[in-house]
């Protein structure tokens, strides 16, 4: 009677000893749970502090090259000088450290507060290319203004995580409808690249409001996206010459028709976009103030990158057309880079007609000896 009653207590024993166990590791697994949950919390906290940081360096970047145009002579000395870490603090224009980092402050000591600082910001005035995001029906005006002189126009379109291109599929093959007459809007394909009207304007050093009428020259890129996909890297070229595009305010009748641009279905192009043009045009000089490029795109927005070349192939960089700031930011032990194109000038609307209306337009005509006019029918 009194065994049977101790191998009880024994059993009794070790199920309290497992079930203490069993406790402990599920104890300790939450609790390592929630620490990896509070490190990952934590890090994502730092992650977007160091990022703001970085942020705020691009805006006191701002700050020195808007200055740097209005006339500062010491931020314009800056700008034109060595790139280095140094360059918003010498500038002179935003307070901050002559060497090592900038604390970000909000109040009384709160960069200290949250260990938040930029710790370095590049400025470079001269950019390799022009990047922008198009907006349908929108024109974006690029100055030619480059540290040489160049005779192509790169322009590259359209890349699959374009807000345009639905799931971020391949481009879709049009290689079936680029011929005549253009198809509606509805009918365009919502994974195909947009069109896009391109006008080189260059009318040189000197000109008037005559020249302007001999000079302009307007393409209209259409996307062929091919079946069997782009087999180089060089594009399709494209005349953008005045000799092959005489305007139509010289008396003649022109061919106003598209040039077919071939495109990549899987973004070949520089690794990211669909299609590539390269544009022939008459020679642009080093530093040109009155050459322009106006795009507009047409049936949808995308991605847009411009580059200037020589005959070639040599890349030609923009000078003080589209400013790229490198900047560091840094919150405790975490640092975030982020780099950002900066726009100059003001995001004007530049108008894409002359007339606007929603309804027809008609004009009466009306001649008399008399002095008076007649009041015709016209009901537009």
């Amino acid at each position: 009677m009194g065994k049977n009653a101790r191998q009880s207590g024994a059993v009794s024993l070790f199920a309290v000893i497992f079930g203490a166990m069993l406790l402990t590791i599920v104890t300790i697994g939450f609790i390592k749970l929630m620490i990896m949950d509070q490190r990952q919390s934590s890090n994502n906290d730092l992650s977007q502090s160091a990022y703001d940081a970085a942020l705020a360096g691009v805006e006191d970047a701002k700050r020195v090259v808007r200055a740097a145009q209005t006339g500062n002579i010491q931020a314009a000395g800056v700008l034109n000088g060595p790139i280095n870490c140094n360059m918003v603090a010498a500038s002179g224009v935003v307070g901050g450290s002559s060497s090592g980092e900038t604390i970000i402050k909000t109040g009384t000591d709160a960069g200290k507060k949250f260990d938040q600082a930029y710790t370095c910001v590049k400025i470079t005035m001269k950019s390799q290319d022009f990047i922008y995001k198009s907006i349908e029906e929108k024109s974006q005006i690029v100055p030619l203004r480059a540290t040489g002189s160049f005779n192509k126009i790169s322009i590259e379109w359209y890349r699959r995580d374009d807000e345009s291109n639905l799931n971020g599929a391949n481009a879709a093959n049009t290689e079936i409808s680029t011929s005549g007459d253009l198809p509606t809007k509805n009918n365009w394909n919502a994974n195909s690249p947009q069109l896009m009207r391109v006008q080189l304007i260059n009318p040189g050093s000197t000109f008037n409001l005559a020249a302007l009428d001999s000079t302009g020259v307007t393409s209209f890129l259409r996307p062929n996206v091919l079946r069997s996909d782009v087999a180089s890297q060089n594009g399709t070229a494209v005349s953008g010459k005045i000799s092959d595009h005489p305007r139509a305010t010289d008396g003649n009748e022109h061919n106003n028709g598209t040039s077919v641009v071939s495109c990549s279905k899987t973004f070949k192009f520089s690794g990211e976009y669909s299609c590539k043009a390269v544009i022939d045009v008459d020679e642009i000089p080093a530093g040109s103030e009155t050459a322009l490029l106006r795009l507009l795109p047409i049936y949808k927005g995308g991605s847009v990158k411009i580059s200037l070349q020589k005959t070639d192939g040599t890349i030609v960089n923009f000078d003080g057309v589209q400013p790229i700031v490198d900047s560091t930011g840094r919150a405790s032990d975490l640092f975030r880079r982020v780099e950002a194109r900066l726009q100059i000038g003001d995001d004007f609307a530049y108008p894409n007609n002359a007339v606007e209306l929603k309804n027809s337009l008609c004009k009466d005509f009306s001649v008399s000896g008399g002095g008076s006019a007649t009041a015709g029918r016209c009901k537009p």
